[in-house]
């Protein structure tokens, strides 16, 4: 497996370093599927291809809050 780093705002930094190692290879796994999919549809604009995810997502169901409530769990 490969290594990238990826700057982030402070905060978010600062929470990264207070959750869990299974929450962090978790949300690694997470960005890693969303990375790969993303350059394998040829995206160049990858928040694009987010929104994309986000409106496929809400058009089965899922909602901003379900999300969150995911994101956030653990």
């Amino acid at each position: 497996m490969g290594k990238i780093v990826i700057e982030v705002d402070k905060k978010t930094a600062e929470k990264w370093d207070r959750i869990s190692l299974e929450k962090k290879k978790l949300l690694a796994k997470k960005i890693d599927q969303l990375l790969k999919a993303s350059l394998e549809k040829g995206n160049n604009d990858f928040w694009l291809f987010v929104d994309e995810i986000r409106n496929e997502a809400q058009a089965n169901g899922l909602t901003e809050a379900e999300l969150n409530e995911i994101l956030n769990a653990g």
